[in-house]
């Protein structure tokens, strides 16, 4: 797990993905803690692609075969479907939810993310459920080096 990763996402919305500019946005993550199970490091997004700005972190843990991150990006950046406009802002970007699966030939995960929904009051009195998106991503250890499974299962032993 240790090391650079090169991956890709884009979303499900296809009007968001236009506004975007690019069929999918590009990251790089180096993740420099690994115990076995829980991982954490830095992410960066290519703004060249749609990306957002500046690097945040992730955080989060390999199951088996499957791992899940939370990424947590330091500035707010909200695209609007409706008006088609990208806003910035120095707000906390909320956490954003990935969780995928190693790929059998144990070179690459992939899988989905989404943010958490969060309940809006429109006039302050109607509740509205929100979905701010969601969409899938895939990643791949730079220079294609598979990720070292038996290394994952010396470390966590529930690996199998």
């Amino acid at each position: 797990m240790l090391g650079n990763w090169k991956g890709s996402y884009k979303y499900d919305n296809e009007k968001i993905q236009k506004i975007v500019g690019h069929n999918e946005t590009k990251f790089e993550i180096i993740i420099d803690k690994f115990d076995g199970q829980s991982f954490s490091g830095i992410v960066t997004d290519d703004e060249g692609t749609g990306g957002m700005k500046d690097a945040g972190q992730i955080v989060g843990r390999v199951e088996n075969n499957k791992i899940y991150f939370e990424k947590l990006m330091p500035k707010n950046d909200r695209i609007s479907s409706v008006t088609g406009n990208r806003r910035y802002s120095e707000k906390k970007h909320p956490k954003i939810y990935y969780a995928g699966k190693l790929s059998d030939d144990k070179s690459s995960f992939e899988g989905n993310w989404k943010f958490k929904k969060r309940l809006l009051f429109l006039f302050g009195i109607i509740p509205i459920i929100f979905n701010p998106g969601k969409g899938t991503w895939k990643m791949t250890r730079e220079n294609n080096k598979s990720v070292s499974y038996n290394f994952m299962q010396k470390q966590n032993p529930k690996i199998k």
